[in-house]
């Protein structure tokens, strides 16, 4: 029988009545409500608590302003920081809030708040649809302090226990409140019987509307909850023990995840005792807590990373203690057994050729460690140059015909696979050019006498403006395993442990490759069969450059430097020792400069063209390299611009050669110094110099 208009009237106050109840305890955070109806910007405020920075306003301004947009800019201009006041005003204008919520129910907004006082204080902004027609588009707009919203939790409960004697407010007010929960129930617990009240993600939460508790709990704990929280959800669903777990407790809670993987926080919060304290109804809401959860796993695997790095920086010591050792042990058995045959010569050069081959491992060692470090750091200046590169693979390729010549390897450029149909190039060729030859020098380290190793450059992707070229490198060495190869980039991976003792490397060379090929957006490749060989396959992007006109560089080997200048800046004893010696032996006239700023100076005062050449340290006190080098070119002098000026660096980072060409420095030369090579750049400069005078 159809209910007549008193019954049907009645019910639904019973309804709302229940409504209001139960969601009513949902507002316990929320200091300030608003009623605003978007196209007039009328506002009623519904709840506003004492001692808050709105509270202040409406006080001292007893008339409500025109709209809520000129309260907004009242509220931002008073207690609103001025870099953030922009974005405030932007989220909180009628307009905007209105085309946020068109095609939503809620949305949400955080900002920081400064009361006269000086007070710093966080807030949320709450906005949720209220009626919506074709006359009006009214919302309700709530605030809360998040200050201590991670640690609360209790406070939050007594809130909520609060708000149920407290809260009056209308049905559209608190439906939008109860928003913040995906699920909620209502539980009387002697007759094991549930109600639902709000399910807003029915994908997830497949409850049923109401029934016996207990039995359902099990069907929801087995089909729903994943394996391995069920027995502890079954266990804390339990409502015949939960009148004795929440004798003392207003709310308890569960974190539990779903066999979907999306995970969901539990909470039963008291809403009736009876007369002797005795719990008999709760309240049952449940929230997703998905996104909390992926966070908190990030930061367990940053403490994982964490620790992992931590073992690979005691690992990455205890390598280098050995690895540093080694050889320096060897530089001082040597000049032990040196001292103990003074007069022997044929003794004194083996020992001096031991020491320097010592002496060559170390600084490759320590400059590959600088290398990884940076590039780890991200460090390294990725600067791009424009190149030619034939220039680059025809330098590499000498390096590794020599070395493989040395070793009676054949070292062969398989042309037949070559396709460079752009070689103007523009990226970073230090890299490149860094890259390859550790490629190419493994290749020859690993191929006994008497076997091969070959090198092609092929292109692998081309448009207008961009080149993907493919380096191949194929020896028919020693090879490596297939379990090695999957760890041949880690950090001093080595196959055979034994090639510390004879210098053959470190383990850093392939981990320092893969560092550089990402680095320049490429990628490296190796296969490998251990005693057939081994394939290193590395692909590098570049830009397409300009072609610049090629001039056949003249021979310098004739240029005399008997007689020359030099203006030598080195802030270090021992190598001004050095490199004094090494001009003055093939009599060059030197002088001396303990610091860039001293060198400046001395350059200043002499006579143009006094000196021939410059050499410059880079780290250096007062006035570093570089700094200098920038102070002699800016002189106005005839010799300013053209006098060469060579960086002598123990740095041998591509950032500090591409450094050293933009602070006006000629080349770039690294220590320790070879006296060889030091007289070729030497002749190059000068010769260079007097070709364009």
């Amino acid at each position: 029988m159809p209910l007549d208009k008193t019954e049907n009237k009645a019910v639904k106050e019973v309804v709302l009545d229940k409504e209001k109840y139960v969601l009513n305890k949902l507002l316990p955070e929320y200091v300030s409500l608003y009623r605003i109806e978007l196209n007039s910007g009328k506002y009623e405020i519904l709840r506003l608590v004492a001692n808050t920075n709105a509270r202040q306003i409406a006080e001292k301004n007893p008339h409500p302003f025109v709209n809520f947009d000129e309260y907004t800019k009242k509220y931002a201009d008073s207690f609103i920081l001025e870099e953030d006041k922009e974005e405030f005003l932007k989220w909180h204008s009628c307009r905007n809030l209105k085309a946020a919520l068109n095609d939503t129910e809620k949305i949400t907004y955080y900002y920081h708040s400064v009361s006269r006082t000086g007070k710093h204080s966080y807030y949320e902004a709450y906005a949720v649809k209220g009626k919506v027609d074709e006359e009006q588009f009214s919302i309700f707009l709530g605030y809360r302090n998040i200050d201590s919203i991670l640690y609360k939790e209790r406070e939050t409960q007594e809130k909520l226990r609060k708000a149920l004697e407290e809260a009056r407010l209308g049905n559209e007010i608190i439906a939008a409140i109860a928003k913040t929960y995906q699920y909620i129930s209502r539980i009387d617990i002697k007759a094991d019987y549930f109600e639902e009240i709000a399910n807003r993600d029915t994908d997830h939460l497949k409850f049923v509307n109401s029934g016996v508790l207990s039995s359902n709990n099990k069907k929801v704990c087995r089909e729903l909850v994943a394996e391995e929280y069920q027995e502890a959800f079954f266990r804390f669903s339990d409502i015949f023990t939960l009148p004795e777990r929440m004798r003392n407790e207003e709310s308890i809670a569960m974190e539990y995840k779903m066999k979907d993987g999306s995970w969901h926080k539990l909470r039963f919060i008291e809403k009736k005792r009876d007369e002797n304290g005795n719990l008999t109804h709760v309240l049952c809401v449940i929230r997703s807590i998905s996104d909390s959860k992926r966070k908190e796993q990030i930061l367990i695997d940053q403490v994982a990373e964490a620790k992992q790095d931590a073992t690979m920086k005691t690992r990455f010591l205890s390598n280098m203690s050995h690895d540093i050792r080694t050889p320096m042990n060897g530089i001082i058995g040597m000049l032990d057994l040196a001292n103990h045959y003074p007069d022997d010569l044929q003794m004194q050069q083996k020992c001096r050729d031991k020491i320097m081959e010592s002496s060559r491992y170390l600084v490759s060692l320590v400059n590959d460690i600088l290398d990884i470090t940076k590039l780890d750091t991200g460090e390294l200046i990725e600067q791009e140059l424009s190149f030619d590169l034939t220039e680059v693979l025809n330098k590499i390729n000498t390096n590794s015909q020599r070395k493989a010549l040395d070793k009676g390897v054949s070292y062969v450029v398989d042309w037949n696979r070559a396709q460079l149909s752009e070689i103007y190039l523009t990226g970073n060729p230090i890299f490149l050019e860094r890259l390859l030859n550790i490629v190419a020098d493994n290749a020859v380290k690993f191929t006994d006498s008497g076997g091969s190793v070959q090198v092609w450059c092929g292109q692998k992707f081309a448009d207008e403006k961009k080149i993907v070229y493919e380096f191949g490198c194929p020896d028919n060495g020693q090879g490596m395993s297939e379990e090695f190869v999957e760890h041949a980039f880690e950090l001093f991976s080595q196959e055979n442990k034994t090639s510390r003792s004879t210098y053959e490397g470190s383990g850093l060379g392939l981990a320092l490759a893969k560092k550089l090929a990402d680095r320049m957006g490429g990628t490296i490749e190796i296969k490998s069969r251990k005693g057939v060989g081994t394939t290193v396959i590395t692909t590098v992007p570049f830009k397409i450059g300009e072609e610049k006109k090629t001039i056949i560089a003249p021979s310098y080997d004739e240029i005399k430097v008997v007689g020359l200048h030099a203006l030598v800046a080195e802030d270090n004893e021992l190598n001004m020792e050095i490199v004094s010696f090494m001009l003055e032996n093939n009599g060059i006239h030197v002088d001396e400069a303990a610091n860039g700023l001293e060198a400046v100076t001395k350059f200043k005062e002499s006579a143009p063209g006094y000196y021939d050449v410059v050499l410059m340290d880079i780290m250096m006190p007062e006035l570093n390299g570089w700094d200098a080098t920038r102070e002699i070119r800016s002189m106005k002098r005839a010799d300013a611009d053209s006098i060469p000026i060579i960086a002598m660096s123990a740095n041998a980072f591509a950032e500090d050669i591409i450094n050293s060409r933009f602070s006006g420095m000629n080349t770039h030369l690294s220590k320790p110094l070879e006296e060889k090579k030091l007289l070729k750049v030497l002749r190059e400069s000068v010769g260079k110099r007097r070709e364009k005078l």
